[in-house]
C-alpha cells in the first residue's frame, strides 16, 4: 500500500482499537469499504439490493451475506468473498483492517459482523460490476456526503418509539442495520478526537 492507503488503513485500525480480535456467534458480515487519502476524505462503497433478491428486497446495504463453509467460519472471508460477488471487485484489491462485534438483526434474528477494509487497487482502476441477480446498483459515496445527511427517525419496537440513524444516498434511503452500523462507525471515528 501507498502512503495514502496507508493512512487510511491505519485510520480504520484506530476505529477498531479496543474491540475484541474474536468474533464471537455470527450468521452473516458485511463489508464497510473504503476508499481515500484517509478517513475524513473517503468515500464507501454501498450497495442497492435488486427488485429478485429474496430478502430487504431495494434497500441499500454494504455488501455481504451468510457465512458459508468455504469462508471456514471467517467473518473477513465471509465479506470479502461477498463484496467479490456483489460487485465484481477483487478479493486482492480488499485490505481488511478488521472487524467490528457483532450486531443482532431485528427481523432476522442473525448476528452480523461489520467488516472494515480499505480498497487498493493498486495501479489499475477497478470498475464496479454489480451482479443483477443480487444488486441493482453499487456505487461510491463520499463519507462527508452521508454524514451531512444524517437525520434520526422514529421507529417503533416492542411498543416503543425509539430514534434510528438514517442517511441518504442521492435518491435513495439508507436506514436499518446499513444506517445503524455506518452510524456506529462515525461514533467511534469522532470519539477518537481526529
Amino acid at each position: 500500500m501507498n502512503d495514502s492507503k496507508d493512512r487510511l488503513h491505519s485510520d480504520l485500525r484506530r476505529i477498531l482499537q479496543g474491540f475484541d480480535p474474536v468474533p464471537g456467534e455470527f450468521h452473516a458480515s458485511v463489508l464497510a469499504l473504503f476508499q481515500g487519502r484517509d478517513f475524513e476524505s473517503s468515500e464507501i462503497l454501498l450497495t442497492k439490493r435488486s427488485q429478485t433478491v429474496v430478502t430487504h428486497v431495494g434497500q441499500v446495504a454494504f455488501p455481504g451475506g451468510r457465512v458459508e463453509a468455504e469462508d471456514l467460519f471467517d467473518p473477513v472471508k465471509t465479506a470479502m468473498r461477498e463484496a467479490r460477488e456483489e460487485t465484481g471487485i477483487p478479493v486482492s484489491c480488499i485490505q481488511p483492517a478488521g472487524f467490528m462485534p457483532q450486531v443482532p438483526t431485528v427481523m432476522s434474528g442473525f448476528f452480523v459482523i461489520p467488516v472494515l477494509a480499505a480498497f487498493d487497487p493498486g495501479d489499475q482502476p477497478v470498475p464496479l460490476v454489480p451482479c443483477p441477480k443480487e444488486v441493482e446498483r453499487a456505487g461510491w459515496v463520499k463519507v462527508s456526503s452521508l454524514r451531512q445527511s444524517r437525520r434520526e427517525e422514529p421507529y417503533s419496537m416492542k411498543g416503543r418509539e425509539i430514534l434510528l440513524p438514517v442517511f441518504q444516498w442521492e435518491e435513495d434511503r439508507v436506514w436499518g442495520l446499513t444506517a445503524l452500523i455506518f452510524d456506529s462507525i462515525l461514533r467511534r471515528y469522532d470519539s477518537l478526537g481526529a
